[in-house]
């Protein structure tokens, strides 16, 4: 039976990987002669294949949620001998996978009623509000009894990842010598998004003023979403469902600006370190913001309800997803202006 030293549970979602990158990263720099494993969604190995020695223990879509996950999980982690278990995923169900999977010591914050299969419980003030990157680490540093340096993310792509990336582009008719900037159409909570009318309006509107093609990346569910906002125009490209995760981040890291709402490619992005503009509404920058020293930030921050974190706006009449619809395109397009000048 294998034995490792840590299993940490990487998070199941595209942002909170990446914001869970840099302590990860630190951590096992940190401890590099002990054996550690990562368990995390089978899409998340190309972002963590080469951050250390650690095995990876991939965990396929069908096995991440549900009562048939959780059994799952807790047979595969029987495999092993695991002395210390790092949750960086916050529900009860990846609680009750280490405690019946048999890991001795199972770190991780409480809440969602999963003290009792903690018995290395974190707690952090109620009041206190610090982002989910900061969280991970103080996470980590609690386990490892070891302070963390950290760096902003970074997700590394090899020239054989970039080729595939190029290649993509060009079949969709953006060219190497092409220059190109990148929006993610349609964020997945309804709260989040600026309206595929809008970001029409400011894709036509860059297109007429500058020399540049637009490439929409996305889920396959926003496919319909990326076809409204090209409306025939041959100059934006619709790859939403055409990408993997690091085609996505190939593509990203040639991009001159990303603009979108706050979300997992917006994370992306900033782990290839590239320009973003971040429209935000719903979320709250100050927990889910991606981290990145190129980043603009657009933020209705006078209105009562903003930074709610509901993923449909409560609020009905004129009120309604203010936070979003009063965000014109023009100052979307002026603030683009100041980060790629004409």
């Amino acid at each position: 039976m294998e034995s490792f030293k840590y299993l940490i549970r990487i998070p199941n979602h595209l942002g909170d990987a990446i914001m869970a990158l840099p302590a990860v990263r630190a951590f096992v720099k940190l401890n590099s002669n002990e054996k550690i494993a990562l368990l995390l969604p089978e899409w998340a190995e190309p972002i963590y294949y080469e951050i250390g020695d650690t095995k990876i223990i991939s965990l396929p879509s069908s096995s991440l949620h549900g009562l048939v996950a959780i059994l799952f999980q807790i047979k595969l982690l029987r495999k092993y001998k695991i002395e210390n278990g790092v949750l960086l995923t916050p529900s009860l169900s990846s609680a009750l996978s280490l405690f019946f999977g048999g890991i001795k010591n199972r770190y991780g914050y409480t809440g969602d009623n999963r003290s009792i299969f903690l018995n290395r419980r974190v707690n952090l003030s109620a009041k206190e509000t610090i982002h989910r990157s900061a969280k991970y680490k103080f996470l980590l540093e609690k386990a490892g009894d070891k302070e963390l340096i950290t760096q902003n993310p970074q997700v590394n792509i090899s020239e054989l990842q970039r080729m595939k990336a190029t290649a993509l582009l060009e079949q969709f008719g953006i060219n190497q010598t092409d220059k190109y900037l990148v929006i993610a159409p349609q964020a997945i909570a309804e709260s989040r998004r600026w309206g595929t009318d809008n970001y029409s309006s400011l894709a036509h509107k860059l297109i007429k003023n500058y020399d540049l093609k637009i490439a929409l990346v996305g889920t396959a569910d926003q496919f319909g979403a990326g076809q409204d906002i090209a409306n025939s125009n041959q100059r934006i490209i619709n790859l939403c469902g055409k990408t993997g995760i690091i085609e996505a981040a190939s593509i990203l890291s040639g991009a001159l600006l990303f603009i979108g709402n706050d979300s997992g490619l917006a994370h992306l992005a900033s782990a290839v370190d590239i320009p973003l503009l971040i429209l935000s509404g719903a979320d709250n920058p100050e927990e889910t913001s991606p981290i990145s020293d190129k980043k603009t930030v657009i933020i209705k921050s006078t209105l009562d309800c903003i930074s709610c974190v509901k993923n449909r706006c409560p609020n009905g009449g004129d009120n309604f997803m203010r936070c979003m619809t009063e965000i014109s395109v023009k100052e979307v397009y002026d603030s683009i202006s100041k980060i790629i000048p004409h």
